[in-house]
């Protein structure tokens, strides 16, 4: 999948896929039913099916490459293929070497899958010259195994934390790249705000799994470690963006697009650009 190109001011933003994922419906959006997705057809395949891509997002800013999340990386899970970062990468010239910050929204396996692999039998991190970032509450939180861990990658976790700086909310990984606190999907996740020139890009990570969530804000996704508070931060960041202009886009989204937040026949709706 060709990667996607957008300007915010002077910052540049790709959008690639590591892979996808695709799943029913009802099976990600828990307790929802075939009549409810009906009206929201528009999201789902051929085949009545949503396809999750595993976005990840390459920041250009001020002489700085940062990468946001990595994808799901060589590990296999069901329905689920990843893998295709590093090539997807090469093909837009950048190598491994290139990326300065690794900045990891949350850290699920699909999430940090690519931040080290495998290489001569050895897991080794990817990225030999990035400084690695999320924000304390999320190294606090995955310090300690817990039963709910079942998404996690302990063994990349392990590897790449020796080069691990903490990122909080309102600190900068580059300049125009500051850090936004959206927890609930797990308890120390969190996004970036890209801004310059008056042009502002939010970058999600898992705070909103699916659009149709801004149409059916009830509407909570697989993997919500504290659904209550992820569904309020969804509606502040909603009521923050809506009808601003500013570009929104999330791991999952389709299309690898950003898009706007807007308001039609009562309800919020994310319209690709």
């Amino acid at each position: 999948m060709a990667a996607n190109r957008f300007n915010v001011g002077e910052i540049e933003v790709l959008v690639l896929a590591d892979g996808s994922f695709t799943v029913p419906p009802t099976a990600y959006f828990g307790g929802t039913t075939d009549a409810q997705w009906e009206e929201h057809q528009r999201w789902m395949d051929h085949d009545g099916k949503l396809v999750f891509p595993f976005g990840c997002f390459l920041v250009r800013t001020a002489g700085r490459t940062v990468l946001i999340d990595t994808g799901l990386g060589e590990q296999s899970m069901g329905p689920a293929t990843g893998g295709a970062l590093l090539s997807e990468l090469a093909s837009e010239g950048v190598r491994p070497a290139d990326i300065d910050t690794v900045f990891v929204t949350h850290l699920h396996a699909d999430h940090v899958g690519s931040c080290a692999l495998t290489f001569e039998g050895a897991l080794r991190v990817t990225f030999p010259n990035a400084t690695y970032r999320w924000t304390s509450d999320e190294q606090a939180y995955w310090s300690t195994p817990k039963p709910e861990h079942r998404f996690a990658r302990r063994d990349i976790f392990e590897v790449v934390t020796p080069r691990w700086q903490a990122a909080d909310p309102g600190s900068a990984v580059a300049p125009g790249v500051d850090v936004v606190a959206l927890p609930g999907h797990t308890p120390g996740h969190a996004g970036v705000v890209v801004s310059s020139g008056g042009e502002r890009a939010f970058i999600l990570g898992d705070a909103i799994g699916c659009p149709v969530q801004l149409e059916e804000p009830e509407w909570s996704g697989l993997g919500d470690l504290d659904p209550r508070l992820a569904r309020k931060t969804q509606e502040a960041l909603a009521r923050e963006v809506e009808g601003t202009g500013a570009l929104v886009g999330a791991s999952h989204f389709p299309g690898l697009a950003f898009g706007r937040v807007l308001r039609g026949e009562g309800k919020r709706y994310w319209q690709p650009v």
